[in-house]
């Protein structure tokens, strides 16, 4: 090899490389940054051409930021060509240095094994891998080419759903693909050619879903709810199973979208009397519908006891479990009613205006929130900011460490005190002194930002029906805000403006800006308004909450009266027990092991409220566990 110094502006990009995603802007400018600061550390690897110019084998990275850095000379290693082991150098040397995408790493490995005619091994070997794991990646040539570009860009399914999907055919991938996004894309779009969007991190697939419609798995009739009529009804034909022990029905079925509608079909119209259809959680798990709780299989029947089902998402078996009402709740348990507890729904449907619109809408809100506090402090009331001032202490972006009114549960003394000032998301006035610079520390706490962390949530919203931010909303028909509708968001929006419908997304918006005009827009999503109503609807939960670990806390105090009792009498003669202590004496050293057994019977006592808080957990703690004091 020579070593020579180039400027690199004057190297060639390697045709061969086996790089052919797009690079990533943020990590070559940290690469080109670093260059400026210590140089190119390792020379890329160059063969010089017949007309005297120089091609990088590898490295090619490094010399793109060599000149985004404005290098004028760089080093680079001059080498003689070798075809057989350049290609697997340039794979090699990105797949150890920086990992390539999955997809780039299967399209190299097929040219290596195409045109090299390496195998296997050869291509483990020069990338540090196993055998199975090249063989892994031949899976992504059975992938529809959406499901790659979802891969390339992060959002893949897993290892497990990958196997799932890459066993179906490309015919039956391409149609529930096609099925999924068919809201998504424009008119005269194919939706089976759909491409995730990389900068819409909302964006994403139902993966699990996905593999579940294309997983060739048995559904056997033994565990269909449903009778025959219902399956001829949904399709579903069914195969024996010619290994089954005889007098068993091993009929099965391997459709599980017929299998399941006809499941959903019984939950819907064949419930038994007093059956309840309960929805399931994002796990799986049975939700107990409201007005009821699920009972544990070590509390006794009771008369008011019900079966509540649901459909399990992973197997499709209908499964039963005990629902008792729930004292504590406020509504009226409803039997045999759907509307009391949902099935699983179907997936998602996308929502009208996107996760990127709605951090919009919060920008502009906090906006017109800190315009209406700026316009009110000349004039504002002095309550009107006292009250303001407890909402934003009580924001979701405020933590208040060493409250002694507040903890586990317990209601804080500013939870109280808004729940009383606040009854219906409307200020309750009552003279008080002003604090003075109110607003400024006001707008220091609350915005109206959609995030986890910083945004201060409800509360923000509610002062801003206080201050009559929806009067400092601007205009939101814009282009870049109404591209965040959804096509199904966007048609409503404008048929409520009293426009109709257009074929494509992109009129529906033009026509919307055109109509608006000069005027003002703003959609209801977007304003203050809904807040009162979300607001009401928090204390009623809030509510509900202190009503329930009251009724938990006098169980307790019931149980705990019951404890202390001590009564040293035979309870079926009445008589005094044997060992019982005559009145006024005590054995020797008794004082101190009743010292003692009074300091046992405390720590059990911490354990258990630690450990079981609620009376049927508490119940099923004390008969399991007993506490022992080893000497």
């Amino acid at each position: 090899m020579e070593l020579r110094s180039v400027d690199p502006k004057t190297l060639r990009q390697n045709p061969a490389n086996p790089r052919t995603s797009a690079p990533n802007p943020a990590e070559d400018r940290k690469l080109a940054l670093n260059m400026q600061v210590v140089g190119v550390l390792q020379p890329p690897i160059v063969r010089e051409d017949e007309d005297g110019g120089l091609t990088v084998l590898w490295g090619n990275r490094r010399a793109r930021c060599a000149v985004m850095a404005r290098l004028k000379q760089i080093q680079v290693l001059v080498k003689a060509p070798d075809e057989n082991l350049d290609d697997l150098a340039a794979g090699s040397e990105n797949v150890i240095r920086q990992a390539m995408s999955r997809p780039d790493e299967w399209r190299w490995v097929e040219k290596l094994r195409r045109e090299k005619k390496l195998n296997d091994k050869q291509i483990a070997k020069a990338l540090m891998q196993t055998p199975a794991y090249i063989k892994g990646l031949s899976r992504l040539a059975r992938l529809h080419p959406p499901m790659l570009h979802a891969i390339e860009i992060g959002r893949g399914p897993g290892e497990g759903e990958e196997q799932i999907i890459a066993m179906a055919s490309l015919e039956e991938q391409r149609a529930i693909w096609g099925e999924l996004f068919a809201e998504s894309v424009e008119e005269g779009q194919d939706p089976a050619e759909y491409l995730l969007k990389p900068d819409d991190a909302e964006d994403t697939v139902p993966w699990r879903h996905i593999a579940l419609q294309l997983k060739q798995t048995r559904f056997y009739a033994c565990n269909a709810r449903f009778d025959g009529s219902v399956a001829n009804a949904y399709g579903i034909g069914w195969e024996e199973d010619l290994f089954t022990p005889a007098g068993e029905d091993g009929r099965y079925t391997t459709d599980s979208t017929a299998f399941e509608a006809g499941q959903r079909h019984w939950l819907a119209h064949g419930l038994p009397d007093g059956g309840i259809a309960m929805a399931t959680n994002d796990y799986g798990s049975a939700v107990a519908p409201e007005g009821y709780r699920r009972l544990g299989h070590w509390i006794e029947p009771t008369e008011d006891e019900v079966v509540g089902y649901c459909l399990d998402p992973h197997s499709l078996k209908i499964t039963e479990v005990r629902l008792g009402a729930d004292s504590t709740s406020r509504s009226t348990p409803v039997h045999n009613s759907i509307s009391a507890g949902a099935p699983q729904p179907e997936p998602k449907v996308r929502a009208d205006i996107s996760g990127t619109g709605e951090k919009l809408i919060g920008e502009i809100r906090t906006q017109a929130l800190h315009q209406a506090l700026d316009a009110a402090r000349e004039t504002v009331d002095p309550w009107d900011l006292i009250a303001a001032l407890l909402l934003a202490v009580e924001g979701a972006n405020v933590v208040v460490h060493g409250d002694p009114t507040g903890g586990y549960r317990k209601t804080s003394a500013r939870k109280t005190a808004l729940g009383a000032l606040f009854p219906e998301g409307l200020l309750v006035r009552d003279p008080a002194l002003l604090r003075i610079h109110a607003v400024a520390v006001l707008k220091s706490l609350v915005n109206c930002d959609v995030s986890t962390h910083s945004g201060s949530g409800l509360i923000a919203q509610v002062m801003g029906l206080l201050f009559d931010a929806d009067a400092r909303m601007p205009n939101m028909a814009f282009e870049e805000f109404l591209k965040t509708f959804s096509k199904p968001g966007i048609t409503r929006a404008i048929e409520a403006e009293g426009l109709a419908a257009q074929s494509t997304g992109k009129e529906m918006r033009a026509a919307l800006i055109a109509h608006v005009g000069e005027a003002r827009w703003l959609p209801p999503a977007a304003g203050f308004a809904q807040a009162a109503d979300a607001w009401k609807a928090e204390l009623e939960k809030q509510a509900r909450f202190e009503a329930r670990h009251a009724a938990y806390d006098d169980d307790d105090d019931d149980n705990s009266d019951n404890s202390d009792e001590i009564d040293d009498v035979d309870d079926e003669t009445g008589e005094p027990l044997p060992n019982a202590a005559e009145p006024g004496t005590a054995a020797e050293d008794g004082g101190e092991e009743e010292t003692e057994d009074q300091s046992m019977a405390a720590v059990a006592a911490h354990f258990a409220e630690q450990m079981a808080s609620d009376p049927e957990t508490r119940a099923h703690f004390d008969s399991h566990v007993e506490f022992l004091k080893v000497a």
